[in-house]
């Protein structure tokens, strides 16, 4: 697993490309937002409107966007964007971390 000096590098990368950093601001429940969390780690990327989740449920369960990007336990970095294409479609993917 990459080192914190390599992840922070990475969330700060991602920053001057115009991601905002969780530790800076949780994304909005009624807009569309695209992310990266690495949690546990794995990097899970997705897409969605968190409104669409069931808040109360999805805070507590693992794993869950709302869990991640709003509860962020245990996140080690994340970053966020409102979704390019309005449209597109939701859903989350989990990746192993780079080497």
């Amino acid at each position: 697993m990459p080192n914190d000096y390599t992840l922070t590098q990475w969330r700060k990368r991602l920053e001057r490309q115009g991601w905002v950093s969780l530790r800076r601001k949780l994304p909005p429940n009624h807009r569309l937002v695209e992310y990266h969390v690495i949690w546990q780690g794995r990097l899970f990327s997705g897409r969605v409107l968190l409104s669409d989740h069931d808040t109360q449920r999805d805070y507590w369960e693992p794993g869950t966007p709302i869990y991640l990007l709003h509860r962020g336990q245990d996140v080690v970095e994340g970053v966020w964007r409102f979704a390019r294409d309005p449209a597109a479609a939701t859903g989350q993917v989990v990746r192993p971390l780079p080497q």
